[in-house]
């Protein structure tokens, strides 16, 4: 996978250098095609898989204009989670486009509601994330993260947790095609004592739902202000949301905010990316 600057306004584009005329698959909600475990887009029969853990690491960068090019159907797992992807974005710099910056403003709650899982957004001034999630496991009952969500924090306390998976699932998984390079090196595994790996932070698991949170909601192409409140929500959830907002975007229900304060550019780093 090799990374490469765009202009202003191009968004984040995918590459697949290993296909015939290399087409391009754009991250945008309309290409959402799959949710089953990971985030899956695709277009007109190109698919680009498991796209969420990079997308997140640029939306907390603050990356919003980048061709990805690509030379397999799924983005690399790394370690499991964004960090590796934080590290070499900012060893290779970010550079600073001084043009209007633009916010998508929630002015009013949205709510979806399924069963027992739910996510809603909220007006805010800032982003936020309220996450809870019940794991059916004994060791990982019940676990639950309140976080404004800034580049600090996102670095810090989100971008290292790892995807994470169960002992239990592994067959059914591999029988699907699924997690064929899951490893206790890039995925936090729980058997029935616990987690078979050490812990990165207590709430990991938690943790990581927030990275994948983040990652599907940058789909939208520009930062979000408002607060999400998700409870046993998942990619299922999270794209369902990220399409009603879109859905109200376009109905111009949602604002889209533009503003150029010192806030709404990347983080200070020299080189040019």
């Amino acid at each position: 996978m090799t990374l490469h600057p765009l202009p202003p306004n191009s968004g984040i584009v995918f590459r697949r250098m290993d296909l015939p005329d290399t087409p391009v698959v754009h991250a945008r909600p309309e290409n959402i095609l799959d949710v089953h475990y990971a985030t899956t887009l695709g277009k007109a029969g190109v698919e680009v898989k498991t796209v969420e853990h990079l997308l997140a690491a640029l939306a907390g960068l603050g990356i919003d204009n980048l061709r990805i090019e690509i030379s397999g159907p799924e983005v690399p797992v790394m370690d499991g989670s964004a960090a590796p992807f934080i590290d070499l974005l900012l060893q290779a710099g970010i550079r600073r486009h001084y043009v209007p910056k633009s916010y998508i403003v929630v002015t009013k709650p949205l709510v979806i509601d399924m069963g027992n899982r739910s996510i809603q957004i909220l007006p805010s001034r800032r982003f936020r994330v309220h996450y809870s999630m019940s794991f059916d496991h004994p060791c990982f009952a019940e676990q639950s993260i309140d976080l404004l969500v800034s580049r600090r924090t996102f670095i810090r306390k989100i971008a290292p947790s790892r995807t994470y998976g169960f002992l239990r699932d592994v067959e059914h998984l591999w029988r699907r095609g699924l997690a064929l390079g899951g490893s206790l090196e890039n995925t936090v595994v729980i058997g029935d004592e616990g987690a078979l790996n050490y812990l990165r932070f207590e709430d990991e698991l938690i943790r990581h739902k927030v990275l994948d949170l983040i990652g599907d909601l940058y789909l939208l192409g520009r930062p979000l202000r408002g607060t999400v409140v998700a409870k046993g929500a998942g990619h299922l959830l999270h794209t369902t949301l990220v399409k009603e907002i879109q859905r109200h975007l376009e109905s111009n229900e949602v604002s889209r905010c533009v503003v150029t304060a010192p806030e709404s550019l990347p983080i200070p780093v020299p080189a040019s990316s």
